[in-house]
């Protein structure tokens, strides 16, 4: 499961839109779900319905430990979801693709905090750093760990930091972007045009983002059948 287009490009070449529903090489699905709780839930059900046998949320997240930088990668090992409900990612699948890439890439483990909203200020990420011990957060991972959970299956995220915990979110964002994830680009440039330091911001969020998706593109090559729930016997 992944919220956006621009995230799903770090997996596959082709355009891709919200609500795709992709077939990948050795037997994956790719479901593109768009931001938040509630459609990466519905985007988990769909998957599900398809016959997975496990559930991977991959993307991108906001740094709440301030040693983060941008496209460092986390892989953690618990989700909390919103309403404090702590669920586990696997922990053989967990280990195994940790295991595959720490001789390469740096990982962080730990707890990823799930949020119902984006957390736009550094302020605020100080303080759930703070009052929950969470080293990221994102708005679908938790959903998609409680589908797991409920129905029985595996489930892994794998998150690379797009915005670290010092960056406050440019308030162009906030005016151009849905509820589904979708930029309205006009209304971004015409906030910008009124307020000339949000270039500035932009400039530096769309870097992040670019060292974000550059880490899951070689995760995902360093990966290879290892991102199974079960590898190949020919790896």
């Amino acid at each position: 499961m992944i919220a956006l287009p621009a995230e799903a490009r770090t997996l596959v070449r082709q355009r891709v839109c919200f609500d795709d529903l992709l077939e990948l090489p050795d037997g994956h699905r790719l479901v593109v779900s768009g931001s938040g709780p509630n459609h990466a839930r519905s985007a988990a059900f769909r998957l599900l319905e398809h016959k997975v046998d496990a559930l991977i949320s991959w993307g991108c997240a906001a740094a709440l430990d301030g040693s983060m930088n941008a496209g460092d990668l986390v892989l953690p090992d618990r989700i909390l979801s919103p309403d404090g409900i702590e669920h586990a990612v696997c922990p053989e699948w967990h280990d195994r693709v940790r295991q595959a890439l720490a001789p390469m890439l740096p990982v962080t483990t730990g707890l990823l905090l799930g949020s119902p909203k984006v957390v736009a200020n550094a302020a605020e990420k100080r303080e759930l750093h703070a009052s929950k011990g969470a080293v990221a957060l994102d708005m679908e991972s938790a959903s998609v760990a409680s589908v797991a959970n409920t129905r029985g299956v595996p489930f892994l995220a794998v998150r690379a930091i797009a915005d670290p915990a010092c960056m406050n979110l440019p308030n162009s964002v906030a005016v151009a972007v849905d509820e589904r994830g979708d930029v309205n680009i006009p209304k971004l440039l015409r906030y910008a045009l009124a307020h000339p330091a949000e270039f500035v911001a932009l400039a530096r969020l769309g870097k992040a983002f670019y060292a974000a998706a550059n880490t899951l593109r070689r995760t995902a090559h360093l990966l290879r059948t290892d991102i199974s729930l079960t590898p190949s016997a020919d790896r």
